[in-house]
């Protein structure tokens, strides 16, 4: 295990897989047991603390980034308690380069409309092209599911069979429990291809009508938009 010094309130410590072992802990513990990640963040603090730069009193945060060989781990001191960082929430949050968030507007696409000098409103092509597509998905198999995982052996299952870009997907924790809402780009796939990437999901984990929406409000968000990519990555 090796200790670098970020800055006076951040340390980033490397665990290796064996030194995990050692302490009877593994990555999928880290993920879904609340008592073991608190237990266990907090006594690789007391090791490599050794200076006592970080007090009983401070408030602390902690992510995680799993890689091939182990962890990453990173301890912040922390002012604000409205800044506490849950680890499961920030998951992925070091190795995931974000693209600028520009495209806010565009994930819940509005339509953009264009008024004449008569007060008529008129469709732009893009909205003509938008119309149509709706038109043609009606009746097409729905291309929206969420799926409650039992553990995080059966999402790595998933991970092999079910994954690309074009697949928007999110990991979500919600009551104690692991929920994965998946979403396939209708142009690219037909009826047949949805039903059998479903029946590969419903292989490993059970169809829940908990929509995306409310996990995304009520839960925490583990992983956004490519869970299944960055799970397949990491296992």
């Amino acid at each position: 295990m090796e200790m670098e010094r970020i800055n006076e309130n951040t340390i980033r410590v490397m665990i290796e897989n064996n030194d995990l072992k050692e302490r009877g802990i593994s990555v999928m513990d880290l993920l879904g047991n609340h008592d073991k990640i608190e237990s266990f963040f907090y006594n690789i603090l007391s090791e490599v603390d050794v200076e006592h730069d970080f007090g009983d009193d401070d408030q602390v945060s902690f992510q995680i980034l799993p890689n091939r060989n182990g962890l990453e781990l990173f301890i912040s001191r922390i002012d604000d308690e409205n800044q506490v960082g849950d680890a499961i929430n920030n998951l992925m949050a070091y190795a995931k380069h974000k693209d600028d968030e520009t495209d806010d507007v565009s994930d819940e696409r509005k339509t953009e409309l264009r008024e004449s000098d008569d007060g008529t409103v008129t469709l732009n092509e893009t909205d003509v092209d938008a119309v149509t597509s709706v038109k043609s998905s009606v009746n097409r198999v729905e291309n929206k599911l969420t799926l409650k995982l039992s553990d995080l052996e059966s999402l790595i299952s998933i991970s092999q069979f079910i994954n690309g870009p074009e697949i928007i997907s999110n990991l979500y924790r919600y009551d104690s429990t692991f929920y994965l809402s998946v979403q396939f780009p209708l142009d690219n796939f037909t009826d047949n291809m949805l039903k059998d990437q479903k029946s590969l999901a419903f292989e490993f984990a059970t169809e829940s009508d908990i929509k995306d929406d409310v996990l995304r409000e009520h839960g925490e968000v583990v992983i956004n938009k490519d869970a299944l990519e960055k799970i397949k990555d990491i296992f």
